[in-house]
């Protein structure tokens, strides 16, 4: 027959302090896991808002643009007595912006972003700064 009153079936041996030292070791590091993956979803929101924000801040902007670039044409081609003259003055001003973002395109932009991203991805609960 076998003995069913093994030590570990035994009360005391689930009161050992090895037990509840290992028992709360495992608690602890179930307590961090869950931690770290709230954080990186906090993290993860934080930036998906950021971005969003920045595209509708975008979008309005492109539309506020547009309608002044179409303004700036029409107002010179009636100074040029020519609105392709107006229009075609407006698109040579942004082809410039154009190559000039386009050579300084790592330094005006990549770096700008990228330390934006790494800097909101680091920061701290208590790092908040205005904006």
């Amino acid at each position: 027959m076998l003995n069913n009153n093994s030590n570990n079936d035994h009360p005391d041996a689930y009161s050992s302090p090895f037990f509840e030292l290992k028992k709360m070791i495992l608690e602890y590091v179930e307590a961090r896991i869950q931690l770290i993956k709230l954080d990186v979803v906090e993290k993860a929101a934080k930036v998906t808002a950021a971005l969003f924000s920045s595209l509708i801040i975008s979008l309005l902007a492109f539309f506020l643009l547009f309608f002044l670039s179409v303004s700036a044409s029409f107002y010179l081609g009636e100074v040029m007595h020519s609105n392709a003259l107006g229009f075609l003055t407006v698109a040579g001003f942004y082809l410039i912006i154009f190559a000039v973002a386009l050579v300084k395109k790592k330094v005006l932009f990549e770096k700008i972003i990228l330390d934006r991203i790494i800097e909101d991805l680091t920061k701290k609960d208590g790092d908040e700064k205005p904006e």
